[in-house]
């Protein structure tokens, strides 16, 4: 039997099936850094309740994956850009603010009950400044250099541009669930005999169409609120409120800085609203290290 052409021959190695894989669809490059990261932290989670000072390391690793796959795939991601906007500095003190403040309000509402999630910081990085002052201090940078120049960069790429986008309306982010219902197991095949499931396996893929083809300025209301809730959803409960603040006003800022009315060298892509999350990041770390409150950590 004759061999295939080289061109629908499948790559031969590990990191060449990694490069078809991310290029062939526009969810990849965006997912891919996001669930890593999620990844990692139950890896680093599971590892470091056996053994604390692994921590460090493993957080290293974790971050170095991260911004691999961003860089090595970054020509995929044109939104993905430095770009700075006179916003940032405005939003990130007012949106530090208001996660603190909402923060103490959720605290009071809680009424001195302690969320397991919301102590996680102190419970990692107390002990590490026991065993070694550098050891400790180590660890806090690290997670101040992650936080605020890693974590922007995957969570705006998932949240304000593959979630902004794709759930742009109500009625084609309902076919597209529909859609992903289809292939679930269990409820698929159920849902493919429904009339609603027939009509979306009829149409092209709803959610995929849609980030392909929204610009990215083009924010709506139900964009804002279906994308703040998937970023709250990747948050702890006592974040929720500062989750809604900062969802809001960097959905606002990417539409603003990249509306339709600007030249296309003039729109800012995702810069801005990486730059006011870095800066955010950065600003707890700081008022943590200041008020001994490691909850905003």
């Amino acid at each position: 039997m004759a061999a295939a052409p080289e061109s629908e021959q499948p790559p031969a190695s590990a990191l060449g099936r990694l490069d078809a894989f991310m290029a062939r669809s526009p969810w990849h490059p965006r997912l891919v850094p996001f669930f890593a990261y999620i990844v990692g932290l139950f890896v680093i989670g599971v590892i470091a309740d056996a053994y604390l000072p692994a921590y460090p390391v493993l957080y290293t690793l974790q971050c170095a994956v991260v911004v691999w796959l961003l860089w090595r795939y970054r020509r995929l991601l044109p939104e993905m850009t430095l770009r700075f906007h006179w916003t940032v500095v405005p939003s990130a003190v007012l949106l530090t603010a208001a996660w603190v403040g909402l923060g103490y309000g959720y605290n009071l509402l809680l009424l001195g009950e302690r969320d397991p999630l919301v102590w996680e910081a102190e419970d990692t990085f107390r002990p590490l400044f026991e065993m070694s002052l550098a050891y400790g201090w180590a660890a806090l940078v690290l997670r101040l250099l992650g936080m605020s120049l890693v974590v922007p960069f995957f969570e705006e790429l998932f949240i304000r541009s593959a979630m902004l986008r794709s759930l742009h309306d109500w009625k084609t982010t309902r076919v597209g669930l529909v859609q992903i219902a289809t292939d679930l197991p269990l409820i698929g095949e159920w849902v493919s005999n429904t009339g609603a499931g027939k009509r979306a396996e009829a149409m092209p893929p709803q959610l995929t169409r849609n980030l392909e083809t929204v610009p990215l300025g083009a924010v709506t209301v139900f964009a804002t609120a279906a994308s703040t809730f998937v970023f709250m959803m990747s948050h702890a409960w006592r974040d929720w409120a500062g989750c809604i603040a900062c969802g809001v006003v960097w959905c606002a800022m990417v539409g603003w800085t990249n509306r339709a009315s600007l030249a296309p060298e003039q729109r800012a892509g995702l810069g801005p609203v990486i730059w006011s999350h870095g800066l955010v990041n950065a600003l707890l770390w700081g008022y943590t290290l200041w008020s001994g409150d490691w909850q905003f950590l």
